[in-house]
């Protein structure tokens, strides 16, 4: 299978497997289970809907939902009338909610009301002001210039919000005719998914990707991660981040089967596993680790469910330790762009290897001061063009993004060997890369100096074999301030996404920063005075 060959819209995939696999199920929970054809004509009548409001290609619609049914199947119609869509993660705070509808120039908003602990239509008044008194349908707000409507699971008392009842009752009856004519012209160029992620600056960077990298990449990556008509995959990953997002289109276009609990606890999560006869996970971390030391306690053969127990080769025999892929990857590449399928023993001399490029990707490693394209087995910065690569980042000209000649520099300092097998060494610059999510230490850093006791922040990762990096900092404190550590961390639970707060905090004096004589502080020399004092 070769990258060319391959459907390059989302509406293609969907309608393949329609086709293919019509009566077998899609998406299962303990609510609902929705067969491939249900999936057709709940996407078809969510997306006249949206196209009742006005909806069509390019419309930018802002999704908030947990996983599950409801996202998927608005994230589905939104793709088969070419609306571009940017998911909403379910921690953000209100600030960078507000950052987020405004810089997506989102017109619709669909969201929940509350999702565990968090109440969205408070969060929203907040990061909207203006918003408590304005009227549904017809929202004019300074704030989030270009929003016309937003959409709750429950609208009650909120003169300003729809509900998703509502919103799908706007569909005609006769309306599938009309959405089949408009996925037909839903192109493989045309702009999909605005991803947002952590970026060098102290604000998210937006990842755009069109039709083209997300549906193609899908299907190559379902070859590395084996998944089939028969998987029944529970994705532990967030819908919202690109992982999540590309492993739940990875089984939809082979026909599986997506399993999503009814809660985010371990019990919950082993309760659907059993009941619904998982046979893959896809999780990453700490979290796997939890999961798979509780479903052994209660008889669960981890060995029997991929992604839970350990990797076996073709013939069943277990991958020895650093001989399985490591894939590398990130959100600008639609999730891994060197990889070696799940089922390959690396050879020994490659030990510790992410795998060859795919998906039709092109990789080079450069010099990191001259720029100088380096022969194999060099370590460099690795810069990638072509294959699922990003059209770039949302309003940033793509001439400051690329190199002259297409290429994307990563960031990421690696080595190439004469076989095309990739060895990950190092990020460069303020990338965190924690637990699977890029985190921004500047970003962190700007959110702890508005915190009126701390006078200089330093956030730093530190090297961490569960979740790759550990996000830290030091902080000086204002003369006269003694700030706790669970002091600050609650004080960041208000203004960043949790996984960004620092895991530890440590206090220092001004005399302990190291600087060098260009005035800039010694991140190399702070990580491991930070190291030190834990």
């Amino acid at each position: 299978m070769t990258p060319d060959n391959l459907p390059a819209t989302l509406p293609q995939l969907l309608a393949r497997s329609v086709a293919a696999r019509p009566a077998a199920e899609a998406i299962v929970t303990a609510g609902e289970a929705l067969t491939y054809q249900d999936l057709d004509h709940r996407t078809a009548r969510i997306a006249s809907a949206l196209v009742s409001l006005g909806a069509g290609k390019g419309t930018r619609i802002a999704l908030m939902m947990p996983d599950g049914v409801a996202w998927l199947t608005m994230f589905l119609a939104a793709m088969r009338i070419g609306a571009l869509v940017a998911p909403v993660s379910t921690l953000c705070t209100a600030p960078e909610l507000a950052h987020i509808l405004r810089h997506s120039d989102a017109q619709i908003l669909i969201a929940v009301r509350q999702f565990l602990r968090h109440d969205y239509a408070e969060r929203l008044e907040t990061a909207l002001p203006g918003l408590a008194e304005a009227s549904a349908g017809g929202l004019r707000l300074a704030q989030a210039p270009y929003l016309r409507s937003i959409w709750l699971d429950d609208d009650t008392g909120l003169g300003w919000a729809g509900s998703h009842d509502a919103l799908i009752a706007r569909a005609p009856d006769d309306g599938e005719d009309l959405i089949r004519a408009m996925e037909a012209e839903v192109a493989p160029s045309d702009e999909a998914v605005i991803i947002y992620t952590s970026g060098s600056t102290s604000l998210p960077k937006a990842v755009l990707h069109p039709q083209r990298t997300v549906a193609r990449h899908a299907q190559v990556l379902a070859e590395q991660f084996l998944i089939t008509a028969e998987s029944r995959m529970m994705p532990l990953l967030p819908l919202f981040w690109i992982g999540g997002l590309v492993m739940a289109l990875e089984v939809l276009q082979a026909g599986g089967t997506l399993v999503y609990p009814d809660g985010r606890s371990t019990e919950d999560v082993l309760a659907a596993m059993q009941r619904f006869d998982v046979n893959r996970i896809n999780s990453w971390g700490p979290q796997l680790g939890k999961l798979r030391e509780a479903a052994t306690a209660i008889g669960i053969d981890v060995d029997k469910i991929v992604g839970l127990g350990p990797f076996r080769d073709a013939a069943g025999a277990l991958i020895p330790p650093g001989r399985a892929s490591n894939m590398l990857g990130m959100t600008e590449s639609v999730g891994p762009h060197s990889s070696e399928p799940l089922d390959v023993v690396l050879p020994e001399n490659r030990a510790g290897a992410s795998g060859r490029g795919i998906g039709g990707i092109e990789r080079r490693v450069v010099d990191l001061e001259t720029g100088e394209v380096l022969p194999p087995g060099r370590s460099g910065e690795l810069q990638l063009r072509g294959g699922a690569l990003m059209n770039g980042f949302y309003k940033v000209d793509p001439r400051t993004l690329f190199t002259a000649d297409g290429f994307y520099p990563t960031h990421d300092i690696v080595r190439i060997d004469e076989d095309g097998y990739l060895y990950f060494e190092a990020r460069r610059g303020d990338m965190l890369k924690t637990s699977g999510a890029n985190v921004s230490r500047l970003e962190v850093e700007s959110a702890l100096r508005t915190i009126p006791e701390v006078e200089l922040p330093i956030v730093v990762g530190l090297a961490d074999p569960e979740v790759g990096q550990l996000v830290v900092a030091a902080v000086v404190p204002r003369e006269g301030s003694a700030p706790s550590e669970d002091a600050l961390r609650e004080a960041l639970r208000e203004r960043l996404s949790s996984f960004k707060i620092p895991k530890r905090i440590v206090i220092i004096s001004a005399d302990e920063v190291e600087w060098t004589p260009s005035n800039k502080i010694k991140l190399a020399e702070m990580a491991e005075l930070i190291r030190a004092k834990l």
